[in-house]
């Protein structure tokens, strides 16, 4: 059996980018990362109870740091990120990850929009679900349900199981939305039966969505740079926590040329069940 733990980072309100990315993984290494990543918590008292948090560790405040980091200094802070990333790279745990610029979404017509977020239509171009055309979201996280189940080595007999420290609000709709995935017939049927279930486990009592956590925060925050500048280099920490990504994998950042070329695919399967939506 196999696993994948995700986090979030970017649905807060005015969020120009959203990012969801984690990491996918045999049971044996999960089972052996947790407990090397507990054992590097166990060692810092003043985390006890809290886990790991990315926005927290990386925050600052008039230039200080935060929460129970305040004190730490500046080689302590990154030895234990050394730890951390040591937990992730020696074992067999692999990255993915999608982020969408939430504009860039928005200003889609709202049939692709509901077509993204799943929806489903009828032949008279009535839709039997909605979707969540308003929650750019879902699009990144559906992809890294895909991209988990593609890359892997999930089978029909060896599914993997999906574990996401979501926002509350979200989590009923991305239950539905992976239900809804496993008979959509837009998707493989070799990809389809790969996929097993959803839970939301507290990010504090579980390491692999505290991984999860800081690579998503770290991907948002290249993000954003990527969209002020299009040519900056990937960081170095960002580097060494895809170290055990596939090969030729690359993150991926839904941006209006991206949705424009998903549009065409769109507009083929609207064509294919017959429906002409207006604004399409």
């Amino acid at each position: 059996m196999l696993e994948a733990y995700f986090d979030e980072s970017g649905i807060h309100s005015q969020a120009k980018v959203c990012v969801v990315a984690g990491f996918y993984g045999r049971q044996p290494s999960w089972r052996r990362f947790e407990r090397q990543w507990n054992n590097v918590l166990s060692k810092y008292p003043e985390l006890k109870d809290k886990g790991f948090h990315a926005k927290v560790f990386f925050a600052r405040a008039n230039g200080i740091r935060v929460g129970p980091y305040r004190d730490w200094s500046d080689d302590k802070a990154q030895q234990f990120l050394n730890h951390l990333l040591k937990c992730i790279n020696d074992n067999w745990i692999s990255p993915v990850g999608f982020g969408v610029v939430v504009s860039d979404f928005l200003r889609l017509p709202l049939t692709i929009r509901q077509w993204l977020t799943g929806a489903k239509f009828l032949p008279s171009g009535e839709y039997v679900s909605s979707g969540c055309p308003q929650k750019s979201y879902y699009v990144p996280f559906h992809f890294c349900v895909m991209g988990a189940g593609k890359l892997s080595s999930a089978s029909q007999d060896d599914k993997i199981h999906f574990f996401a420290g979501l926002d509350r609000t979200f989590a009923g709709y991305a239950s539905e939305l992976l239900k809804n995935s496993l008979d959509d017939p837009r998707l493989p049927l070799t990809l389809r039966s790969r996929l097993g279930s959803i839970s939301y486990p507290l990010s504090k009592d579980t390491p692999g969505i505290q991984a999860a956590d800081l690579l998503a925060y770290r991907m948002y925050k290249h993000s954003l740079d990527l969209l002020k500048d299009t040519e900056t280099p990937t960081p170095a920490l960002l580097t060494r926590l895809c170290k055990r990504a596939k090969k030729n994998q690359r993150f991926t950042l839904f941006t209006t040329e991206m949705f424009r070329l998903m549009r065409e695919q769109a507009q083929k399967e609207y064509d294919r069940i017959g429906v002409l939506a207006k604004g399409v």
